[in-house]
């Protein structure tokens, strides 16, 4: 079952509005289509996991994605949590394009 949803990150969202507004001779245009790029093939790649995930059992298995954990005077962040009766497992994805 999955407890906690995944959504499009806040900051693709403003790296998009902004991209949208942004003259195209800006000169940090380069800069934040490069950054949009590399948040947009993560946020594939987690949902690429999904799919997978999606053919559990959710009676057995809880899913959490997307976490961020308070800790100390800073925060901890988990892509995804799978939670079962036997054991808990931490995923952290990472999108390789290309040949690895």
């Amino acid at each position: 079952m999955i407890e906690k949803e995944r959504i499009i990150p806040r900051i693709i969202l403003i790296l998009q509005a902004l991209l949208r507004r942004l003259p195209l001779n800006h000169p940090k245009l380069h800069m934040i289509t490069e950054e949009l790029g590399k948040r947009m093939a993560g946020f594939k790649g987690e949902t690429a996991l999904d799919y997978s995930l999606s053919f559990l059992d959710p009676k057995k298995y809880f899913i959490l994605h997307d976490l961020r954990i308070p800790h100390k005077e800073s925060f901890f962040q988990m892509d995804t949590l799978l939670i079962t009766s036997k054991f808990i497992l931490i995923i952290e994805v990472k999108y390789l394009a290309g040949t690895a």
